[in-house]
């Protein structure tokens, strides 16, 4: 999705690979927006996020639309937002290099909470695979 040549695409790309936090919106039911902030990884031009399964899959289950957010807090500088649609998956259906990945990304942060991937993965059992159609 994104081309590597554009110096403004390769800036998002090495901002999706090195932020920690971005905020996930979804639509509930009723036709509400639901955002909230998630841990999240990119690889191969797509976002995983690991969820509990929560308000945000059972948006998703009904409507697969998602939009996704990044700001690194530099005064509204250098927002980062893509739209996409997003699919429902199991850890067991995810390649191991996404667990190894996520792993090297937020070890420290899994160090924090006294999680390891095992039980980190056993908590927020949902997987969340978002392929962006568009940056916005």
């Amino acid at each position: 999705m994104l081309d590597m040549t554009d110096k403004r695409q390769a800036h998002i790309d090495a901002r999706l690979r090195s932020d920690l936090m971005m905020w996930l919106s979804t639509v509930r039911p009723d036709g509400r927006a639901h955002i909230v902030p998630v841990w999240f990884l990119w690889q191969d031009d797509v976002l995983y996020i690991f969820s509990k399964p929560d308000q945000k899959i059972r948006n998703l289950s009904q409507n697969n639309s998602a939009m996704v957010g990044v700001d690194d807090t530099k005064g509204g500088d250098d927002p980062i937002m893509l739209a996409g649609d997003a699919a429902l998956l199991q850890h067991a259906d995810l390649p191991p290099k996404v667990h190894e990945a996520y792993s090297e990304k937020y070890g420290g942060e899994l160090k924090k909470f006294n999680w390891t991937m095992d039980s980190m993965a056993a908590e927020y059992s949902e997987v969340i695979k978002i392929t962006p159609s568009k940056i916005l």
